[in-house]
């Protein structure tokens, strides 16, 4: 798994699919046991508060966990389809800074692709993650809860 690669892909494929989060300048940072996924704080993701978006903050949270579901897509070219169904967040306090979502359930994920795909049908499933700075990943700005819902193509 490259990921550059994934990162060209996602990039490609969000300039015409969904261009907000192209101008939003995601960057994959890591896909192993944790997925994580950076948002710069620019002149694009701020708000009039100086800190970030609250659709930059769920942008990010959603890419964070799609991301091993879009590297098996555009990667490994497995054939899957998904859709976020449910997004619960809980705010800690605002992202003035950089922020970083991470997602650690990549297991679980990748286990919910193959389960679709052996039961021929559509399946939702919940993940958590949270958001931080990246100056300091102990400074938590928000908590998330998305459901995600895949089906073989």
């Amino acid at each position: 798994m490259s990921l550059r690669k994934l990162d060209f892909y996602i990039k490609a494929t969000s300039l015409f699919r969904v261009p907000l989060l192209f101008f939003c300048c995601p960057k994959v940072l890591a896909l192993d046991d944790k997925a994580k996924v950076k948002l710069p704080l620019n002149w694009i993701t701020k708000n009039h508060y100086r800190s970030m978006y609250f659709g930059a903050l769920s942008m990010g949270a959603e890419l964070a966990v799609a991301l091993p579901i879009l590297n098996e897509m555009f990667v490994n070219k497995r054939k899957v389809n998904f859709i976020f169904k449910d997004f619960k967040a809980e705010f800690h306090k605002r992202a003035e800074t950089d922020v970083i979502f991470e997602c650690p359930n990549v297991k679980e994920l990748l286990e919910l692709i193959s389960k679709s795909e052996t039961q021929k049908q559509r399946i939702t499933q919940a993940f958590n993650g949270k958001a931080y700075s990246a100056t300091d990943p102990e400074n938590i700005f928000m908590s998330y809860e998305i459901s995600i819902s895949v089906k073989p193509l």
